[in-house]
């Protein structure tokens, strides 16, 4: 079961999703799934989704919630997230990615996505305080969606 970060280490608070995969490894959720870290959402979360039935994403949200909430979108409401965000750092945008592995015959059957709601997305900054104080409790929600799908047998 792959959980894997997008979003773009150098832009602020882009890097959320690659430091809650740092916190998993950490806690040694290398054992139960394959962490990846594909950057931006395209050809590399498309190969992270083949023969996948279940896919766990991580990535910082632009939304109108306080920087650091931590937020869980599954199937259609993650789809219905990334339609209204647009492309943002993503290229193409992970709406238009999860459209094409629908089309492909690839979207997971389990799809859920863990965020956390960015303050900032400047080019050559540190994630903000509130992500980084935020990346634990988004971390702990991976690992219980990681406890969830493999109870089902997903």
């Amino acid at each position: 079961m792959p959980i894997v970060a997008l979003g773009n280490a150098l832009m602020g608070d882009d890097a959320a999703g690659s430091a809650v995969l740092s916190e998993l490894a950490r806690r040694g959720a290398g054992r139960r799934a394959r962490l990846r870290d594909v950057g931006m959402a395209g050809v590399d979360l498309l190969l992270e989704l083949e023969e996948a039935d279940t896919l766990i994403l991580l990535d910082a949200l632009a939304a109108p919630d306080a920087p650091g909430t931590v937020r869980v979108f599954r199937a259609e409401e993650l789809l219905q997230y990334a339609e209204s965000r647009g492309g943002g750092a993503h290229q193409p945008s992970l709406a238009e990615t999860l459209r094409m592995a629908e089309r492909l015959g690839m979207r997971p059957k389990h799809l859920a996505l863990v965020g956390i709601t960015a303050a900032r997305f400047e080019i050559g900054q540190p994630p903000s305080g509130a992500v980084q104080v935020a990346v634990p409790r988004a971390a702990g929600e991976a690992e219980r969606l990681l406890d969830e799908f493999a109870s089902c047998g997903c």
